[in-house]
């Protein structure tokens, strides 16, 4: 985490042209994390526009099982702070979007998601 921006939000980024959303997914998280991943199942979909002029966002996010690999985060430009943390860590600390966390709990309240460790990065 950077002093300056202080939040976490979780791996991500663009889909290529011709590319399957789980595939993104694969490739983001092997990218920014050296984890091999599988996408289990679509949780819900995101859409925005704020921050940025002129960007339409569409956030996606799946359920997904750590298959391999070996955890070396990476950042392109400086070091960020990267971890794992259980769901109650992260209604104590700044989370983009926060609406992940109410929905993660609905999920888990309604018993349709067993508890786990969710993998956040901080903000560039």
């Amino acid at each position: 985490m950077r002093p300056e921006t202080d939040y976490y939000y979780l791996p991500g980024g663009g889909v290529w042209f011709h590319e399957k959303i789980e595939d993104c997914l694969v490739r983001e998280v092997k990218e920014e994390t050296g984890l091999e991943v599988k996408a289990e199942r679509l949780l819900w979909v995101r859409d925005f526009v704020e921050g940025f002029p002129d960007l339409h966002g569409i956030e996606i996010f799946f359920l997904a099982t750590i298959t391999g690999g070996k955890f070396k985060p990476v950042h392109d430009t400086e070091p960020l702070e990267f971890s794992f943390m259980k769901v109650e860590k992260l209604e104590s600390i700044r989370f983009y979007p926060s609406s992940f966390i109410t929905n993660l709990k609905k999920l888990r309240d309604n018993r349709d998601w067993q508890e786990t460790s969710v993998y956040t990065r901080s903000a560039p």
